[in-house]
């Protein structure tokens, strides 16, 4: 199974987001190389109907180019789903533009649990990948 290493801290920044924008879904992107991930870009979900879906704000692509500037890579797009799975919906699936990412939903369907899960998705299939929380992110690579 494909992976994503994050750090515990972009873990818990991705979970903190999620529930300070509830009830609205929240969405950033996390930056790092080779599938490991430890700079998080709080976006702001620009979306007409933000209860059910994000948009992320051009502000956030911007924020992409300066981290490919600096050596860095996407590595995930993050979105929550307030009250809904923690898989992908259709729409989520149908607007997956970046095959190279993985997606990154964090649900609040259960508040004192909230769960993290990450997928690729390229052409129409969602694939989960294992996340794997590492401390030590970051510093042998920058």
């Amino acid at each position: 199974m494909d992976l994503l290493g994050l750090t515990p801290e972009v873990a818990a920044e991705v979970i903190s987001h999620a529930q300070a924008g509830f009830p609205d879904e929240v969405c950033g992107l996390i930056f790092g190389r080779h599938g490991l991930g430890w700079v998080l870009y709080r976006g702001r979900n620009v979306s007409a109907t933000p209860r059910w879906a994000y948009e992320l704000d051009s502000e956030s692509l911007i924020m992409q180019l300066a981290q490919e500037d600096r050596g860095l890579e996407l590595v995930a797009i993050y979105h929550s789903h307030p009250q809904g799975p923690s898989g992908p919906s259709p729409d989520d699936v149908a607007q997956a533009l970046y095959a190279g990412c993985v997606y990154l939903i964090c649900s609040l369907a259960d508040p004192q649990q909230p769960q993290l899960r990450g997928f690729r998705i390229a052409h129409g299939e969602a694939q989960e990948v294992n996340l794997v929380l590492r401390s030590d992110l970051g510093t042998e690579l920058t």
